[in-house]
């Protein structure tokens, strides 16, 4: 499962905060004829900035909380709701993306639900490195298949 640190989150916040934070108090120390070098006032200024340098990285850890959140609900409605089956391996090559220094494969699979189903389906994933042996063109590894739309995988690496 995907997770964040809560540290992460402290240390992108809090210097985000002690600029706001600052911004907001020169911004009551600033003159009230102070102006900016294209004419506004510095205290209004001031205050929006620093009122955005608050806000917006609440924002920003939300929304990576929730695309998290939302990958974690994903593999744990398949983990508990989906059908277990096994795919093949039949072609795989990476496709020169990196997320997370992790590198993302595309895979030709072929899926054999225990139904005695089988078709064949590409499929991108990211693989740890520790896992690229186990990914050999043949290989069988554990599935969990969707039953509501059975394009939607989660392969199981280990």
């Amino acid at each position: 499962m995907w997770k964040v640190p809560k540290w992460m989150y402290l240390m992108i916040i809090i210097p985000f905060l002690a600029v706001g934070i600052g911004m907001i108090y020169f911004g009551f120390q600033a003159p009230p004829e102070a102006l900016t070098d294209d004419g506004y006032p510095l205290k209004e200024f001031l205050y929006i900035m620093g009122g955005a340098f608050i806000i917006l990285p609440f924002i920003s850890a939300a929304g990576v909380t929730l695309f998290y959140k939302r990958i974690n609900d994903r593999e744990t409605n398949l983990i508990e709701h989906g059908i277990q089956g096994e795919a093949e391996i039949l072609h795989r090559e990476q496709t020169g993306v990196y997320i997370n220094e992790l590198p993302q494969v595309k895979f030709l699979l072929k899926i054999t639900s225990p139904y005695g189903e089988t078709y064949e389906i590409e499929h991108k994933d990211v693989v740890s490195m520790l896992d690229m042996g186990s990914i050999n063109v043949g290989a069988k590894l554990p599935v969990y298949i969707d039953s509501n739309n059975n394009k939607n995988i989660l392969i199981v690496y280990s």
